[in-house]
């Protein structure tokens, strides 16, 4: 189970991005488990790409069913640090993940998802209670 550094847990640019990294590091989590619970606690909603991608873990780790691979590797993580007019700040993180493969229960492969090229990803987080939340969840397209 991923491990929340101490660095992540301040206000601080140094703070978002080590939990901007945390984050994916917890989600790749969820997807080698089926565990979502540590996920969805630091992705509550609003995050609607948040919510979908938590359904998608425990679809597939539901009645037999299981994923394979599709870790998840943040190279990157930067933000300028500045805070939006509604109190989040925004983090650009380079995102690598494995290739994926989903099981039927009877052990067949339902499909794979090849090794896609690094993605880019903006997430939109808030500071309260002395801890980070994903707000928001976008890829980055150019």
């Amino acid at each position: 189970m991923p491990v929340l550094p101490e660095v992540a847990k301040t206000e601080t640019k140094e703070g978002a991005e080590a939990f901007a990294k945390y984050w994916f590091s917890v989600l790749s989590y969820a997807y080698e488990t089926g565990d979502a619970a540590l996920f969805e606690s630091i992705a509550p909603s609003p995050c609607e790409a948040c919510q979908k991608v938590s359904k998608v873990i425990k679809d597939w780790h539901a009645e037999g069913r299981w994923l394979v691979g599709g870790r998840l590797s943040t190279p990157v993580a930067n933000t300028t640090f500045t805070k939006g007019q509604n109190g989040t700040y925004q983090v650009a993180a380079q995102v690598h993940q494995d290739p994926l493969t989903y099981m039927r229960a009877d052990g067949t492969v339902a499909r794979t998802d090849p090794q896609a090229p690094d993605q880019g990803n903006l997430l939109v987080l808030a500071y309260a209670d002395g801890k980070w939340s994903v707000v928001e969840l976008g890829n980055i397209v150019g």
